[in-house]
């Protein structure tokens, strides 16, 4: 779904698609920003439900993928066919698994 009409962000949003994994399930990414992450799941979760998640990112020479970890609160869910777009506000997020620096 795209919005005709100026952009009303504060913050840029990124169209990128990693994997993300929350307690329950996995997903996929659809945007980032430096305050949300909206992503697709095969279960519904509820407006206002506070949740934590890990973006999982590749390591481009190969090596083991690193997660970024998130807290938040959903804020919007939408359905989409037999999957849930889910729109989380990020209040918290750390470097969970780092990269090996070999």
């Amino acid at each position: 779904m795209r919005f005709a009409g100026p952009e009303r962000r504060r913050m840029p949003r990124y169209y990128v698609t990693v994997p993300v994994e929350f307690d329950g399930g996995t997903g996929t990414t659809k945007d980032v920003n430096e305050s949300g992450v909206r992503f697709e799941i095969d279960q519904p979760l509820v407006p206002d439900q506070s949740v934590t998640l890990r973006l999982v990112f590749r390591d481009f020479q190969g090596g083991d993928p690193w997660r970024m970890a998130a807290r938040g609160k959903v804020v919007r869910v939408e359905t989409n066919g037999t999957a849930y777009t889910v729109a989380v506000r990020v209040t918290s997020y750390v470097l969970a698994e780092a990269p090996s620096s070999d």
